[in-house]
C-alpha cells in the first residue's frame, strides 16, 4: 500500500507542475457566459487541450507543452476570439483577466466544431464524432471504428468505456436493439454505413425524465448515412482451417434500418473456440438495472449446482472446445401513433469441452493428503429466448410500457472424471423456464417533476436430475456394493415487485427522488438422493440428512428519499433507505427494520482536481442457496448444507477519490474504499480424502480494503498515451476445517502495470503493456508469497488501403512454481477487394502451439496446480463479403 501511495503523491506533483491559463469569459453586458468552447491550438491549429467555462464565466486549462499557441475562445451567438499565448518555463500561470464577447446578431453557432483534421462536434450532453475522419477503410465492423476514437476504450469482452464510465446502451438513430448485449451490434455491424458517433452524457432511457432524473449513464447512438437508410445491409462470412483440423465459422449479418422500423438478423455458427452467447446473454438472466423503471436489483437467475467448470483465465478462443449455433431475431417497429413495438428472439445450440488435470495437497491438523483427477467436462446446452416490449406516448406527457420475456434452458451434461486414477463418470440434465413481466407508467408533471410507477413479476422453474459413478457412498455408509448417486433437485422462484417514484428537479444540478414499494419473494427447494449398486439396484439407508423440503418467504416493504445539490464547487447528497423486512423460512418467521444510510460530498477545481468522500450502510438477507439444511450432493464429490438460519447481513462501507487533468491529453484518477460487514458467510469444511461436507456458517466481523491509480499520458512525439495502472486490495476471512476453532486469513493482491497505445497513425500502429501482481496470503496455518504475471504485444501494419496485418502476441506466468510459461502469437492478413466489397482474410491461432497452460492457487490448508489444455495451432482462411 505505501508503493501505491508514493506513486500517488509523485504523479499529483507532476501534474501539479503543468502550466495554467485561466481567466473568464463575459458577454458585453457584463454577465458571464457559461459552456464557452476554451481551446488551445497549435500553431497548425491541432488542438492541444481544451475545455468549457463554468457558470461564473470562469475557465482553467493546463498544459505541460512549450512553445508559441493559440487561445481560441467561442460561444452560441457570439463572435469568436483568438489571442497568442507563449509559454517558455514550466509551472508558470497564464491569467487572461476578463475576456469580453461581441454578440453575433446575424448568425447562432448551433454547435462547434473543435478540431479540423478529426472533427469532434460538442454539444450541451452530447459529444459527436465524425466517421469518416477516424476511418482509414481498413475497419471490419463498429467495434474496429470505435477504438480509434479518442475518449474512447472497448476492454476485451466488447464492453465499451468513455473515460472511466461503462456505455450502458448502443442505440441506432436513437432506437435500442440489444440493449446491455450491444456487443452482438459493435462486433457484427459494418461501420461503413456509419455517419456520425454520439456520446450521451446523463443519458436517460426513458424520454420523459430527461433533465430530470439524476442520472449519470452513459450512452453511444450511431447516426447512418442518408444512402444507408431503408437498405438493407449486412455481411456474410465463412472461414474454415483445413480438412484435418475440421475447424469452420460461418456468419450472416443481415440489417434494415429507417426512422419508423428497424432489422437486426442474425446467424452464426462455429467450432472454432467463439462464444457465439457473449452478446445475448443478458437476455437469459433477470434485468438487475437500479434505476426508477425497475424493482427488484437483487434477483438472479436461479443455480443450485454446477455441472460444468468452463475457462475463466483467457479468451474463449484458447479452451472453449465448442460447437456453437445462433439465431437472433431483433425488431423495432415506430407507429405513427406513438405506439412502439419491440421484439427479441434467439435460438442457441452449444457444445462446450473443458480439459483439466489438477494436483491438490491438503495438510491440516494431521490429515497430510494428495489428490490427482484428469476431468473432461461436456455440456451441450440449448437456450431459446423470446422478448416483446409494446410502449405508448401519450399527448399528456406520459407513456406506458408492457415487457414480456420467456426463457428456456435445457442443459446436458456428460463429464467423465478420474480421481486418482478411478473412473468417475457424470451424467446429468438441469433445465430452466423463466418467464418476467414488467409494466411501467411515467407521468411528466411538468419541465422538473415526474411521476414512476413500475409492476413487475418473475417466475422460474429449475429442476435437477444427476447421476455419478463413484465410491463416495461406499465410504459413507461402509458398503463397497454403494458405486451410484442419484440427485433429483426442484427449485421454483416467484417474484412480485411494486415501487412508486416522485422526481423533482430544482436546478440543473439540484434534485431530489421519494420512492415508495414493496418487494416479494418466494422460493421452494427440494432435494432427494437415491444410492444405487453397479447394477442399477436401489440400496436402502437413512437419507435422513440428504433430503431438503424447504419454502422460504421474504417480503421488503421499503421508502427511500435520494437528495442531491451542487453548489458552486462544492456538491453533496444522501440516501435513506428504510425497510420493514418480514421473513418465513419453514414457519420460523421474523420481523425487523432497518435503515441503511449513504452519503457523499465533493468537490471540484480545474487545478486542483475532483475530490469524491463517500460512506454508507446498507442490508442484505441470506438466499435460497445459504438456509437448506441438510445436504445437496453438488457433483465432483462435494456435499453442502446450511447451518444458518435466516439472516440479515449488515455492511458498511467508506470511499474517497480523487481525479485530476484531462481525459484526453493527462489525467490521474485514484480511488480507495473500506468495506467492513458485520456479520458475513463463510464456511466449515469437514475433509476426508476422498470427499468433503461443505457446511455454511455465520462469522462475525470481515473487513476489505482496496485501492485503485491510474495515469493517462498522451505523449505527443510518439503519437502514444502512455497508462499506469496500480491496484491494492486486503482481505481477511475466518473458516473452520473439520469443526475446529476458527482460522484467520490475510490475503493481500498488489499490482502494478502499464500499457500503450499508438494514436492510429497511417502506417503502423501498437498496443502493448504488462501486468505483475504480488500475492500473499498469510495465516496461523499456511502462509505464502507468489507473482503471478501477464502481457501482450499487438502490432496492425497498414500496407496500403487493401492490405492489412495484424500481430498479437501475449505472455503469461503463474506463480513461483517451476511450472511453464505460457506464449500465444496469432497472426491475421487481410486484403481489401474494394471493387467487390469484400475481404479475404488468413489467421494463424496459437502459431507457438502452446498445447496446455498451468496454474497455481493457494489458501489457508491447502495448494493446487491447475492445468487446462488449450485449443492446439490452426490456420483459418476466410472471406468477408459486405452488401
Amino acid at each position: 500500500m505505501k508503493y501505491l501511495c508514493l506513486l500517488f503523491i509523485i504523479l499529483f506533483l507532476k501534474i501539479s507542475a503543468q502550466t495554467e491559463i485561466k481567466g473568464l469569459v463575459w458577454s458585453e453586458n457584463k454577465q458571464a457566459v457559461s459552456r464557452a468552447n476554451v481551446i488551445l491550438t497549435d500553431s497548425q491549429d491541432n488542438i492541444i487541450t481544451f475545455v468549457f467555462s463554468d457558470k461564473d464565466g470562469s475557465f482553467l486549462l493546463n498544459t505541460d507543452k512549450f512553445g508559441n499557441f493559440n487561445l481560441n475562445i467561442s460561444a452560441m451567438g457570439y463572435f469568436s476570439k483568438k489571442f497568442p499565448v507563449s509559454i517558455i518555463k514550466r509551472g508558470e500561470s497564464k491569467n487572461f483577466k476578463t475576456i469580453i464577447l461581441e454578440t453575433d446578431k446575424v448568425k447562432e453557432i448551433k454547435e462547434v466544431v473543435i478540431s479540423r483534421t478529426s472533427p469532434i462536434k460538442i454539444k450541451k450532453d452530447t459529444i459527436e464524432y465524425s466517421a469518416k475522419n477516424f476511418s482509414n477503410g481498413t475497419e471490419q465492423n463498429v467495434e474496429d471504428l470505435l477504438k480509434k476514437l479518442p475518449g474512447i476504450t472497448v476492454l476485451s469482452d466488447g464492453k465499451i468505456k468513455f473515460g472511466n464510465k461503462e456505455v450502458s446502451r448502443v442505440m441506432i438513430e436513437n432506437d435500442d436493439l440489444f440493449e446491455r448485449g450491444y456487443q452482438t451490434l459493435t462486433q457484427n455491424m459494418p461501420s461503413k454505413p456509419l455517419d456520425k458517433v454520439q456520446v450521451l452524457k446523463n443519458y436517460s432511457k426513458n424520454k420523459l425524465l430527461k433533465n430530470i432524473e439524476a442520472s449519470e449513464s452513459i450512452a453511444l447512438n450511431l447516426t447512418l448515412k442518408e444512402d444507408a437508410k431503408g437498405k438493407w445491409f449486412g455481411n456474410v462470412l465463412l472461414a474454415s482451417t483445413s480438412y484435418k483440423e475440421d475447424m469452420r465459422q460461418g456468419k450472416l449479418n443481415l440489417m434494415n434500418f429507417t426512422k419508423r422500423q428497424k432489422i437486426y438478423f442474425l446467424l452464426n455458427a462455429n467450432n472454432l473456440g467463439l462464444n457465439e452467447m457473449k452478446g445475448v446473454e443478458y437476455l437469459t438472466n433477470p434485468s438487475s438495472d437500479n434505476d426508477v423503471e425497475n424493482v427488484g436489483t437483487n434477483i438472479n437467475t436461479l443455480s443450485i449446482i454446477n455441472l460444468h467448470q468452463k475457462n475463466f483465465q483467457f479468451d474463449d478462443k484458447r479452451t472453449n472446445f465448442n460447437n456453437d449455433k445462433l439465431v437472433s431475431l431483433n425488431y423495432i417497429y415506430n407507429f405513427k401513433t406513438d405506439w412502439k413495438l419491440k421484439f427479441v428472439t434467439i435460438f442457441n445450440e452449444i457444445e462446450n469441452r473443458n480439459y483439466i488435470n489438477s494436483f491438490y495437497k491438503f495438510n491440516f491438523n494431521g490429515l497430510d493428503f494428495i489428490n490427482s483427477e484428469d476431468k473432461i467436462w461436456k455440456q451441450n446446452n440449448r437456450n431459446i429466448v423470446g422478448k416483446v416490449e409494446l410502449s405508448k406516448d401519450f399527448k399528456n406527457n406520459s407513456n406506458l410500457q408492457f415487457y414480456n420475456k420467456v426463457s428456456s434452458l435445457n442443459e446436458n451434461n456428460n463429464n467423465i472424471f478420474l480421481f486418482n486414477e478411478q473412473l468417475n463418470n457424470q451424467i446429468g440434465k438441469n433445465e430452466l423456464f423463466a418467464n418476467e413481466n414488467r409494466l411501467t407508467y411515467t407521468k411528466k408533471i411538468d419541465s422538473s417533476k415526474a411521476l414512476v410507477a413500475v409492476a413487475r413479476y418473475i417466475f422460474q422453474n429449475r429442476p435437477y436430475d444427476f447421476t455419478d459413478e463413484n465410491d463416495v457412498f461406499s465410504q459413507i455408509l461402509n458398503n463397497p456394493d454403494a458405486q451410484k448417486i442419484n440427485q433429483i433437485i426442484d427449485s421454483k422462484m416467484n417474484f412480485g415487485g411494486l415501487k412508486l417514484s416522485y422526481l423533482k428537479k430544482y436546478a440543473e444540478e439540484h434534485s431530489l427522488e421519494l420512492q415508495l414499494g414493496n418487494e416479494f419473494r418466494k422460493d421452494f427447494l427440494s432435494s432427494n438422493l437415491h444410492i444405487f449398486n453397479s447394477n442399477n439396484e436401489a440400496i436402502s439407508f437413512d437419507k435422513s440428512e440428504f433430503i431438503n423440503h424447504t419454502d422460504y418467504v421474504q417480503n421488503n416493504v421499503f421508502a427511500q428519499i435520494k437528495y442531491n445539490k451542487k453548489v458552486k464547487n462544492w456538491s453533496y447528497g444522501f440516501t435513506i433507505l428504510n425497510q420493514m423486512i418480514h421473513s418465513d423460512l419453514n414457519q420460523n418467521k421474523q420481523n425487523g427494520f432497518y435503515v441503511s444510510p449513504l452519503a457523499n460530498i465533493g468537490y471540484q477545481n480545474r487545478k486542483i482536481g475532483n475530490f469524491n468522500l463517500n460512506a454508507g450502510r446498507k442490508f442484505s438477507t441470506v438466499s435460497i442457496n445459504d438456509v437448506y439444511t441438510n445436504y445437496i450432493y453438488q457433483g465432483n464429490r462435494n456435499f453442502k448444507q446450511s447451518n444458518v438460519n435466516f439472516a440479515v447481513l449488515q455492511d458498511c462501507n467508506l470511499g474517497f477519490s480523487y481525479n485530476v487533468g484531462e481525459q484526453m491529453s493527462q489525467y490521474l484518477n485514484f480511488n480507495i474504499n473500506f468495506f467492513k460487514s458485520g456479520d458475513y458467510l463463510s464456511n466449515n469444511m469437514i475433509v476426508n480424502p476422498n470427499y468433503t461436507f461443505n457446511q455454511t456458517i455465520l462469522v462475525k466481523n470481515n473487513s476489505n480494503l482496496s485501492a485503485s491509480l491510474e495515469l493517462r499520458k498522451y505523449l505527443k512525439p510518439i503519437r502514444s498515451r502512455l497508462s499506469i495502472l496500480s491496484s491494492y486490495m486486503q482481505s481477511g476471512y475466518e473458516n473452520s476445517v473439520n469443526n475446529q476453532p476458527l482460522i484467520k486469513t490475510k490475503f493481500i493482491n498488489w499490482k502494478a502495470a502499464f500499457e500503450m497505445k499508438s494514436g492510429w497513425t497511417k502506417f503502423i500502429n501498437y498496443e502493448c503493456g504488462y501486468e505483475w501482481a504480488f500475492n500473499t496470503i498469510s495465516s496461523k496455518v499456511n502462509s505464502n508469497k507468489y507473482i503471478d504475471q501477464k502481457g501482450f504485444l499487438n502490432l496492425y501494419f497498414t500496407i496500403n488501403s487493401q492490405f492489412r496485418i495484424e500481430s498479437l502476441v501475449e505472455y503469461y506466468k503463474f506463480g513461483n512454481t517451476a511450472q511453464k510459461t505460457t506464449q500465444f502469437w496469432d497472426i491475421k492478413a487481410n486484403y481489401t477487394l474494394k471493387k467487390y466489397n469484400m475481404s479475404i482474410f488468413i489467421q494463424g491461432n496459437n502459431l507457438l502451439n502452446s498445447n496446455s497452460i498451468q496454474r497455481y492457487s493457494i489458501n489457508n490448508i491447502s495448494e493446487s496446480l491447475y492445468t487446462q489444455r488449450l485449443l492446439p495451432r490452426h490456420i483459418v482462411l476466410g472471406i468477408n463479403k459486405n452488401f
